[in-house]
C-alpha cells in the first residue's frame, strides 16, 4: 500500500505543481475579470468531470467482481462509454445557451468545448479504471504525468485565443492521454462480456455527489459577487481545492480496500480512522505552511492584484476540511452500497443554500460552507456506526 500511495502521491504533487504553473500563466493573461469567468466554466467542467472521474470507482468495483473476465468487460465498457459519451456531448451542446445565461458567461461556444472534454474524459476514465483494478498504479501515475505536461505545453501556444485557448488545452491533453492509455491496455479484439448496467448505476448514484460537492462554491460566484470579487474568490478556492484533491487522490488507493472489506463483511473502522487522521494531518500541514510561505507563494502564483484575497485562505481551508471528512464517508458508503439518500440530501441542501441565501460578503459565503458540512458530519458517522 505504501508503494501504491507513493506513486499516486508523486503524480498528485506533479499535477499540482503543473497546475500552479498553468494558473500562474492563465491568471496573468486573463486578468481578474477573465480569470473569474474562466473559473466559473472550469468549475462546471470539473463538477461534471469529477463525477465522470469518480465513475471509475463503480467501474473498478465491477471489474474486480469479474476476475478473469476483465478484458471482455473492458471491451463492453468501451462500447458503453462511446454511446454515453456521445449523449453527453449532444446534451452539452444543446444546453449551452441556457447554461451561459444562468451562469452569466459571455459565450455559449465555450460550453461546446467543455462538452467535447467530457466525451473524451469518459473514455479515458474507463481505461484508467482498468489500470486501477489491476493495481497498476505506476502506469496510472504515468498517465497523469503525460496529461498535465501536454496541457501545460498546449496552453502556451493557445493562450492568445483567450478562454477558448485555455479550454482547448484541456481537450488536447485528454485526447493525447486517452490514446496513450488505450495503447497500454490494448484488449482490442476480445469478446464482449456484459456488465450489469443496474449495478453500475447503483454504484454511480453513490459516487456522483462527490464530484458535484467539490466545485459547488465556485459555480455560483458570478451570480453572487461582482466580477472582480468573483476573481478574487476563485484564486482562494483554487489553492484550497488542492487540499481536497490530495485527499481524493489518496482515496483512489484506499477505495479498493474499502470494497474488499465490504465484500468480506469485515469491520472497516480502523481503515476509516486512518483516512480521517491523514486528512486532518494534511490540513495541519497546509495551515502551518500558510503562516511561513503562504503569502509569498500566493502572490507568486496570482500576482499582487489578488493579494487582498489571501486573508480568506486559512478560513476557507477550515471550511473545506469538514467537506473533505464527509467525502471520505461517502466513499465508504459507496463501498457498502448503503444509505444512498444521505449524500443526496446533503447535496440538495448544499446547492439550495447557494441559490437561495443572501450572502452579504465572502466571509458569510465561507461560513455557510463550514456550517452546513459540519452539521452533516455526525449524520455520516451514525450511518456507518455498525460497519
Amino acid at each position: 500500500m505504501i508503494r501504491d500511495l507513493s506513486f499516486v502521491g508523486v503524480a498528485f504533487l506533479y499535477a499540482n505543481a503543473v497546475g500552479y504553473i498553468f494558473h500562474f500563466f492563465v491568471s496573468r493573461h486573463l486578468g481578474t475579470y477573465g480569470y473569474g469567468e474562466f473559473m466559473v466554466i472550469y468549475s462546471l467542467m470539473l463538477s461534471v468531470g469529477n463525477f465522470i472521474n469518480l465513475f471509475s470507482n463503480s467501474l473498478v468495483k465491477e471489474l474486480l467482481k469479474s476476475g478473469q473476465g476483465m478484458k471482455s468487460e473492458l471491451s463492453y465498457l468501451r462500447c458503453l462509454g462511446l454511446l454515453l459519451g456521445f449523449f453527453i456531448l449532444m446534451l452539452g451542446i444543446a444546453f449551452a445557451e441556457p447554461v451561459k445565461d444562468f451562469l452569466r458567461i459571455s459565450k455559449a461556444q465555450y460550453f461546446w468545448i467543455v462538452a467535447g472534454i467530457w466525451f473524451i474524459q469518459l473514455l479515458l476514465v474507463i481505461e484508467r479504471a482498468y489500470l486501477q483494478s489491476l493495481e497498476r498504479f505506476s502506469l496510472l501515475a504515468f498517465s497523469v504525468f503525460i496529461e498535465q505536461s501536454v496541457k501545460l505545453l498546449a496552453v502556451f501556444f493557445l493562450i492568445n485565443l483567450g478562454v477558448f485557448g485555455v479550454l482547448l488545452s484541456f481537450f488536447v491533453s485528454m485526447f493525447s492521454t486517452f490514446g496513450l492509455v488505450l495503447s497500454i491496455n490494448r484488449a482490442f479484439f476480445v469478446g464482449l462480456k456484459r456488465v450489469s448496467i443496474l449495478s453500475l448505476v447503483k454504484s454511480s448514484l453513490f459516487t456522483s455527489p462527490v464530484g458535484f460537492f467539490v466545485y459547488a462554491d465556485d459555480l455560483f460566484i458570478r451570480r453572487i459577487f461582482d466580477p472582480h470579487t468573483a476573481g478574487l474568490y476563485a484564486s482562494v478556492s483554487l489553492v484550497g481545492k488542492v487540499f481536497i484533491w490530495l485527499i481524493i487522490t489518496l482515496m483512489s488507493v484506499l477505495f479498493p480496500r474499502f470494497v474488499m472489506y465490504a465484500q468480506k463483511r469485515e469491520k472497516v473502522g480502523s481503515l476509516l480512522r486512518r483516512a480521517l487522521f491523514w486528512c486532518f494531518f494534511v490540513f495541519i500541514v497546509f495551515e502551518v505552511s500558510l503562516i511561513f510561505v503562504g503569502k509569498y507563494l500566493f502572490v507568486l502564483l496570482f500576482s499582487e492584484k489578488f493579494l487582498t484575497a489571501f486573508t480568506y485562505l486559512p478560513f476557507y481551508l477550515s471550511a473545506v476540511l469538514f467537506l473533505t471528512f464527509t467525502l471520505i464517508f461517502i466513499y465508504l458508503l459507496t463501498a457498502f452500497g448503503k444509505h444512498i439518500w444521505l449524500p443526496y440530501l446533503h447535496l440538495f441542501l448544499y446547492y439550495g443554500g447557494f441559490l437561495l441565501l443572501d450572502f452579504k460578503n465572502v466571509w458569510w459565503y465561507i461560513f455557510y460552507i463550514f456550517s452546513i458540512n459540519l452539521c452533516f458530519l455526525p449524520l455520516y458517522a451514525l450511518s456507518i456506526r455498525n460497519r
